[in-house]
């Protein structure tokens, strides 16, 4: 029998396989861990439905796996008129073959591919130079200014490249299809046999470069902010805080927060900013449904709060914000902070935010303009408090501030409301006690 890989949760049709945690030829247990494949940001494990023999492995570490693709074959005789299994020489190709291309295969690949096409520079056999006629006729060459210039760095005899567009003209594929094969057949490493995390040092005509494939969590960060970068038309609203009070504030109950397993963050404040601001301006807390011209406002208020893990950035969410004091939100920030950089957070919590806030004083970063979260229409990028001269009564006193900025989506939100939620957060940071008594 095969087994597939199983519904994860709503709105997930896959991901990619960081280990595979068996082999052919293991004896599994029902219940025993498969694979883990990483979805949303999140690792998770599929296990085994029922006991047995592996007989085939369909799939490898680095492969994107779509819900109900065969992941292994179990035991081999339950499937009617399946054929044996192929030697071990073989089912590498089989289970490449049985993986189906999607964009992010396709992503990932081409970082192995260049890899080969630089690697070629490497191998004992000296390249032949490229050049503009054919050596046995004189006969120039049709190819792009560009593709004679890839055909210079990699080596490349374009006389011995075959082009496939018409009349025989050759493309950058071409180049690179040449190259692949010319460094196969010279032996070099393939693109089964690099790990994530695995480098190659290659020498080229500039000098030496190690080269290392992305690892999945950055394929998807990277997917993403393009996704939103090219699609949303941003617009950002920087605004300065003056959170002296708020310093004080902090430090008068921080070790009241500490007593009871928690600490007081700006981020926690920033928080309760966030939604005070969102509730007189829901269309900051809404998603755009273009595809059938509405607007999905919410009422519920998830705040996504980026963490910096040594994988890449990460966003878990803190849900139903506005129904949370300050103490439970500083417990749980402190929590899912802890257990996203273990990468131990459930697609639970890492779905469903209505807007993000990404705090980066603590990194000592100035303002910034942070980039969406889609399909959010809001985002808040905090940099580090500064100690500066303010005039208040006649004279300049030195007063905590930090600069904010508000990023949002132009489809939907104007700039006046921009603005005005802007100023929402600011007021709200200001003067903590005014926006709790609903002033």
């Amino acid at each position: 029998m095969k087994v597939e890989l199983p519904f994860l949760a709503e709105g997930i049709e896959g991901g990619d396989v960081v280990q595979v945690l068996v082999r052919e030829g293991d004896q599994v247990t029902e219940g025993q861990p498969l694979l883990e494949v990483e979805t949303e940001k999140a690792t998770v494990p599929v296990p085994v439905p029922t006991a047995g023999t592996v007989t085939r492995l369909l799939v490898r570490q680095g492969d994107h796996v779509k819900v109900g693709q065969a992941l292994i074959e179990l035991d081999g005789g339950n499937v009617a008129g399946s054929p044996p299994a192929p030697p071990v020489s073989e089912r590498s190709a089989v289970a490449s073959a049985t993986s189906r291309p999607t964009a992010e295969t396709t992503q990932a690949q081409s970082l192995p591919q260049r890899d080969e096409e630089r690697a070629a520079i490497t191998s004992d056999k000296q390249p032949e130079p490229a050049t503009d006629r054919s050596e046995s006729s004189g006969a120039l060459i049709a190819a792009s200014p560009s593709v004679r210039r890839l055909a210079r760095e990699l080596g490349v005899n374009l006389t011995q490249v075959i082009g496939t567009e018409a009349g025989g003209r050759i493309t950058t594929e071409d180049v690179k299809a040449y190259v692949r094969e010319r460094t196969r057949r010279a032996g070099s490493p393939s693109d089964g046999e690099r790990g994530e995390g695995t480098s190659i040092t290659l020498t080229t005509m500039y000098g030496t470069e190690r080269r290392e494939p992305l690892s999945s969590l950055r394929r998807k960060i990277a997917a993403n902010v393009t996704q939103s970068w090219t699609t949303i038309p941003h617009v950002h609203q920087y605004q300065d805080a003056d959170i002296t009070d708020l310093t004080e504030l902090r430090k008068r109950y921080a070790q009241e927060f500490k007593k009871k397993g928690a600490t007081l963050t700006l981020t926690s404040f920033f928080l309760k900013a966030v939604v005070h601001a969102l509730k007189l301006y829901p269309q900051l807390n809404a998603t755009l449904d273009l595809s059938n011209g509405e607007v999905i406002y919410k009422d519920y208020y998830n705040i996504g709060v980026a963490v910096d893990t040594p994988a890449g950035l990460i966003v878990p969410v803190v849900h139903d914000v506005d129904r949370k004091d300050l103490l439970r939100i500083s417990v749980e920030l402190a929590d899912l902070a802890k257990r996203t950089r273990k990468r131990e957070v459930t697609l639970e919590e890492l779905r469903g935010a209505t807007f993000t806030v990404s705090n980066m004083g603590g990194l000592g970063a100035g303002p910034f303009a942070p980039i969406i979260y889609p399909p959010q229409v809001g985002i808040l990028g905090v940099g580090r408090a500064q100690v500066m001269p303010v005039y208040r009564d006649g004279q300049f006193v030195p007063r905590r501030v930090v600069r904010v900025c508000v990023g949002y989506d132009h489809r939907l939100i104007d700039g006046a409301d921009g603005a005005r939620f802007t100023n929402e957060i600011v007021k709200a940071m200001e003067d903590v006690q005014a926006t709790s008594l609903g002033l």
